[in-house]
């Protein structure tokens, strides 16, 4: 296939450029001054460069992984972060002592409560630096070890792909191949998990936060309460999703039902030119909003784009905003596979996402990671929809339905094992370091209590391979997506709505000035209700429904 890749030239010309040293020199000064006057919007302006910098290298390294020029130009990004970071914890000190306004922006107000969870400047100083030989060189270790070891004859990486293989036999020994890599690896992964969550104990306790989870509730702008609701609704939700699983075994005519069975086909697939692609993502958009619609193509238009693999190119995908240029780059790898086609949707939708609030100042279209979901998994749905009113045959829709439940049942059921190992992991790691042995045990129990009977066999180093847990600045990475999946699916439902479609870009616009029980009560939600989270369950139901009838 003829797949495009995209053009940086006006983000930067390149790393040589004068503009991309120009703008570390004006970073370095803009952090200076934010030190000394504390303005707003000096902290504005940095903070744009900030993004446009780290966000610039990353996405050359995602498409040149081992290019040594761009690692020494991440270096010299990483070397100006630590000045701004450093002006920016005395920036929200300064905040967090100021006379209180009636009228305080979100960002102002979660700046009042992060300096009341500050250490002293010389303390946080300090962990910012510890943090590039600590908690930062843990992760980079775990990332080097999921991407560096094998078996001898494939990567990690290699194995687990075989897991959507069609014949079993190469799926199991693909499993246990992965398992035995993964073992031999163990003690290494553990020591990296034990380093990065005895990090974030440590510092959080210092900094005033009863438990990780307390941090990442501020940090999603949620309350306990709406955390209480969603994780029962997802609880109610777990025999609905057995109930599939065990539909799945029967169609592929599977007694032992295992984890490398999870992502199996089912049904007939169709194989899509990246043009395709291209026009189904446009079409889809359009059947809801034009405005999206235009954007879409403007972006497939103006080499936005990278969507070929080749070696030395990162694997997965994501959107990267540039707020200088206040632009989106969408970074994919596609195969012609029907997943191809819903990340471009879903990549797409958070490009769509950060150009409602291109207009705004760093501080005001920030949104936290239980937003963040919306608008990419709302652009998925209306291409699953597309496709399926489109599919020829029974083959074909059984495909697409079975497709949707099983997403959904990675965002549901797979994220509440995730949710339920870190929870148990915290406070066994309070006792102390945790063995590669208890890693495992605590996986497995968690598995156990999320996938019940359905799973014979299950995966005990899935701690090992989930990049997220490595992550010291967002503990519970998980429960944030299936917020994200249950949330746009009540959006969804209303989309035929007369003027939903200016409802909905309100909605993504205001994701960065309000917190998420106020932006949900705007437009009628409690999002402390167990109702509301049910109601997207109910919906995900009726695409197990429609699978099953076309069986």
């Amino acid at each position: 296939m003829n797949l495009p890749h995209w053009s940086l030239d006006n983000i930067y010309i390149s790393i040589d450029s004068a503009e991309f040293d120009n703008d570390l020199k004006k970073l370095e000064r803009l952090s200076f001054s934010l030190e000394k006057e504390g303005a707003l919007e000096l902290y504005d302006e940095a903070s744009a460069i900030a993004i446009n910098l780290d966000a610039y290298v990353s996405a050359l390294l995602s498409v040149d992984s081992s290019n040594e020029r761009y690692l020494k130009a991440l270096s010299r990004v990483e070397d100006a972060l630590v000045v701004f970071h450093k002006a920016e914890d005395s920036f929200i000190r300064a905040l967090g002592e100021s006379e209180v306004s009636a009228d305080e922006s979100l960002f102002v107000r979660e700046a009042r409560i992060t300096s009341g969870h500050l250490m002293s400047r010389e303390e946080e100083a300090l962990a910012m630096e510890l943090a590039r030989s600590g908690e930062d060189a843990w992760s980079r270790l775990q990332e080097s070890l999921s991407a560096s070891v094998g078996d001898g004859k494939k990567s990690l990486t290699e194995l687990r792909s075989l897991a959507f293989s069609a014949d079993r036999n190469v799926r199991k020994d693909a499993y246990e191949r992965e398992i035995k890599v993964l073992e031999a690896h163990s003690v290494s992964f553990a020591s990296a998990l034990s380093g990065v969550k005895g990090s974030v104990l440590t510092l959080e306790r210092r900094r005033g936060w009863r438990k990780p989870i307390d941090r990442s509730l501020f940090s999603s702008r949620i309350t306990e309460k709406t955390l209480d609701a969603l994780i029962h609704a997802i609880e109610s939700s777990l025999p609905l999703f057995r109930d599939y699983l065990k539909l799945k075994a029967r169609i592929l005519g599977i007694d032992d039902f295992s984890f490398y069975d999870l992502f199996a086909p089912v049904g007939k697939s169709s194989k899509y030119s990246f043009e395709d692609a291209r026009d189904i993502v446009i079409s889809s958009y359009a059947s809801f909003d034009k405005t999206m619609a235009d954007f879409a193509s403007y972006a497939f238009e103006h080499s936005w784009i990278d969507a070929e693999p080749h070696p030395g190119k990162a694997g997965g995908a994501y959107d990267v905003y540039f707020p200088c240029a206040k632009e989106s780059r969408v970074f994919c790898n596609f195969d012609g596979s029907y997943d191809s086609v819903l990340t471009l949707a879903h990549e797409l939708g958070h490009a769509y996402h950060d150009s409602i609030l291109k207009d705004e100042p760093v501080s005001r279209a920030t949104y936290p990671m239980t937003l963040a979901e919306s608008a990419s998994l709302f652009g998925e749905l209306l291409v699953t929809d597309a496709l399926l009113s489109s599919a020829s045959d029974r083959e074909e829709k059984l495909f697409i339905t079975e497709q949707f439940m099983s997403s959904s049942a990675q965002t549901i059921v797979d994220i509440y094992s995730r949710y339920l190992f870190e929870k148990n992991y915290f406070e066994k790691r309070r006792e102390g370091d945790v063995s590669a042995a208890e890693c495992s045990s605590l996986m497995l129990g968690a598995q156990d209590s999320a996938y019940g009977d359905a799973l014979k066999e299950k995966h005990q180093y899935m701690w090992a391979v989930k990049s997220h847990y490595y992550d010291a600045g967002f503990s519970f990475y998980n429960y944030p997506y299936a917020f994200g999946l249950l949330f746009s699916l009540s959006l969804y439902a209303r989309k035929d709505e007369p003027g939903f479609a200016s409802l909905y870009r309100d909605v993504l616009y205001r994701t960065g000035s309000m917190d998420v029980k106020s932006l949900l009560s705007s437009i009628g939600i409690d999002s402390e209700s167990r109702e509301f989270w049910m109601s997207g369950v109910d919906i995900i139901a009726r695409y197990k429904e429609m699978m099953e009838s076309c069986v």
